[in-house]
Order: structure tokens, then sequence, then C-alpha cells
């Protein structure tokens, strides 16, 4: 390898500058010199001189090799919630979403909406082309729900642009100048950054990747740190978002990939929570005995807190099979009525004992449930259910959300526990 000029190389391949003997310096891929440094700014190291290091740590990621998954994915066909679309679908392996004269507006959305980290830095990832650029339409890719977001956009014009909406309203929208990416063309398939501050304060940085130089390029700036009096976003914690709407032409958006990081955060933690029935009369096939749901809204807003079952504890004086059911579906559930269980939380139960004002339901229709888990116990004997897979298969409610938990006895007496993290 020849040493660039300027420049000289010691024995372990870092490269000094000549002039000034500065350094180390690395040869990178696009070609260019760049410095092994500390970080930029003068906060580099901890409060006794220790050098501090950002590790980039995965919240969420998604692919769809072979389908679009219900267990990760919300689509919605002109605003409506529906589980088979024929406006999203996996296309070759990758995610295919288009409109057309019957379905003006086709969303991918993530069921999970990854809490920012205060103090670490998020950063949004994706890869996508979107064919035929000046289609008479509106394609929306990047992290964003109806109120809040930070993504960019595509219009008719065939131009990017970067976008910020904040408590319902798009407060920044300004074209992204691609002149600085050598034969970027949105058509092709390309990966996209978006890596933001927040802390409430800070700014939010575009990323493309060039075609020629093989790395991502920063393209854009939205520069908020010290000007505003406001948060830039009211809410930060954001679902992965695709979104097409037909103003008059199809427009369509194919994803290969997304992922939502925290810069040197970790695995989140929850809030306990909890509720129980008991002495509950159970007489039949599955007599629903406690719900709880995570509510689509909370206070006016889109909910975007999650929570995590934790354990399921259960007793009858009789022999009995509890089974517990998922579902959205609100008429699934016949004669309850739910209220919050507070303390903070948001979350809503049908047991009395939890939720002052709550009516217990009466009956349900498990048609319209998924079957998650059965728990067969003898007379008096109490059984306790822990999730058997909680750092790599935990399981997840959020917005809109049911759990169910029924019991099948003869003239049975029965007590039923609820345990949960709330991601807040």
């Amino acid at each position: 390898m020849s040493i660039p000029s300027g420049y000289k190389c010691n024995q372990w391949g870092w490269f000094f500058k000549d002039s000034d003997n500065s350094g180390p310096y690395y040869l990178g891929p696009d070609g260019i010199m760049h410095q092994w440094g500390a970080g930029a700014g003068e906060l580099t190291t901890d409060a006794w001189g220790v050098q501090k290091v950002s590790l980039a740590y995965s919240l969420f990621h998604g692919m769809w090799t072979y389908n679009i998954p219900n267990n990760m994915w919300f689509t919605y066909e002109n605003g409506i919630q529906v589980y088979s679309s024929t406006a999203v679908t996996s296309v070759n392996s990758a995610a295919h979403i288009v409109t057309s004269s019957t379905i003006t507006t086709a969303l991918l959305e993530s069921r999970e909406c990854p809490r920012y980290q205060p103090n670490r830095g998020a950063l949004y990832s994706t890869s996508l082309w979107a064919p035929n650029k000046n289609a008479n339409g509106v394609r929306d890719f990047g992290l964003f729900t109806a109120a809040n977001g930070v993504f960019f956009r595509i219009k008719a014009d065939g131009l990017l642009y970067a976008v910020v909406r904040s408590g319902g309203v798009e407060t920044y929208e300004a074209v992204i100048d691609t002149s600085v990416l050598d034969g970027f063309d949105v058509e092709k398939n390309n990966i996209y950054d978006i890596q933001f501050q927040w802390r409430g304060a800070g700014n939010y940085l575009f990323f493309i990747g060039d075609p020629k130089a093989g790395v991502s390029k920063l393209v854009h700036k939205i520069d908020y740190l010290g000007k505003l009096t406001r948060l830039t976003i009211q809410n930060p914690a954001l679902p992965a978002s695709y979104m097409c709407t037909r103003i008059t032409e199809n427009v369509e958006l194919n994803i290969g990939c997304v992922d939502i990081t925290t810069e040197n955060g970790k695995r989140d933690s929850g809030q306990y929570a909890s509720v129980y029935t008991e002495a509950t009369s159970a007489n039949g096939t599955n007599i629903p005995v406690i719900a709880i749901r995570n509510p689509l809204m909370a206070l006016g807003r889109i909910n975007t807190r999650h929570i995590e079952l934790g354990r399921i504890i259960v007793t009858c004086d009789k022999k009995a099979v509890f089974k517990v059911w998922a579902f959205r579906d609100p008429t699934a559930i016949i004669g309850a009525t739910f209220a919050g269980i507070n303390y903070g939380s948001f979350v809503e139960s049908d047991s009395p004992f939890s939720a002052p004002g709550a009516v217990r339901a009466t009956s349900v229709t498990t048609a319209l449930m998924r079957p998650l888990l059965s728990i067969p116990v003898q007379a008096g004997v109490t059984r306790v259910q822990d999730n058997p897979l909680p750092l790599v298969a935990s399981y997840k409610l959020v917005r809109g959300d049911y759990i169910l938990v029924t019991c099948s006895a003869s003239v049975g007496s029965c007590d039923v526990v609820i345990e949960w993290a709330e991601i807040i």
C-alpha cells in the first residue's frame, strides 16, 4: 500500500501528518484520510477524566422476508387498520406499499414505539427505493405518527424533504440537497438514516448513502439547539412508519429493512404494575375472569407506551383450566367496563378489585381472539406462569391491545393476578 502524500505510517498501520506529527489518521473506504479522535466538543470524558465511549444498542428492527408479520406491524388502508392488506404486502422479500384509486392512503407502522432514552442519541436506519418519483402523490418514511415525527418525504416534484411534526403540526419541511451525492437516484435502492439528539432541544441529521463512495453522507441538518422555546418534538417515542398517499396518481415504496437504535443506551427498564381478582365465580367453559387493555389514546393523545407481561398467577378451588387470550377487537368482550388502574399508568382493567368503577366482562367471543396460553390447575393448587424467555421473547401489549384470562370449571371460585412492566 502506498502512503498518501503528506503522511507517514507507523508499524501499527496508523498515519500521521508529516508537517506537525498530528494524528493518528486512518484511510477510509471513501479514499479520504480521517483523524481518529475522542469525539467532537469538550464533554468527551467523565468527571474523573476517563474517556467516554458510545455503543449502539438496537431497540427494534424489522424485515419482511416472507410476509408482513402482524405481531410486529400494523397495516392501515385509508386510515383503517386491517390485518390482511392488498396495499401493503411482501414482494420478493421487500415490504411493498402502493396506493390505488380505492386505497388512496396505505400505511405500514411498527407496533412498538421504542422509548427515547434521555442523554442518548437516537438513530433510524432503513433502505428503500421509490419508483416513478414524479408520480402525483406523497411518500413519507421515518419515525412518525399522526401527532409527532421526524422523517423523509418524497413529493411529486421528485425531490426529497426533511420533515418534523410535533403536536399534530408539521413544524418543519425543507428540501434536501442531494447534489453532494455522486449518482444518487431515489428510484434506486439506497440507505437512509436519521440521527438525532432530542433531549427536547437537540438537532436532527439526515444521511443518505453515496452510490460512488459507498458510505453514508450528511445531506441535511435541522439546527434546533438553543433556538426554540418549546420541545423539538412533543413525543420522541415513535414507531417506524412508511406511508404512501395518492393525490391523482399511484405512488409506491419498496423497503428492505429497518432498525431503531439508541446510541450508548441499553435494554429499557419498566415500572412494575399488576391487577388481580379474587373469589370470582366460574361455571362453564371460557368464563371471563379478568382482562386488561393498553388504550389507544392517553389523555387525548396517541398512546405510545407499551407493557411487557411478566407473570400470571392462577388458583381455583375446583379442578380448572385457565386460558390467556390476546385480541384488539373491542367487540370480542361483552359486558365489561374498563377503568384505569392509576398510579401513573394508563393501563385499564375490568377488575373492580384493581380499578375502582370497573365491571367484569360477562362473556367473550373467543373466535375473535388469539389463544396464548393454557394453564391447567388441580383443585386448590396455585400455578405461577412466568414468561419463560423474557429476554428474547417478551410479550408486549401496545396501544389498543387486550389480554384476557378465562376459566373453564364447574362452579369454581377463582383468583388471578396479572403482573407486568410498563415501559414509560
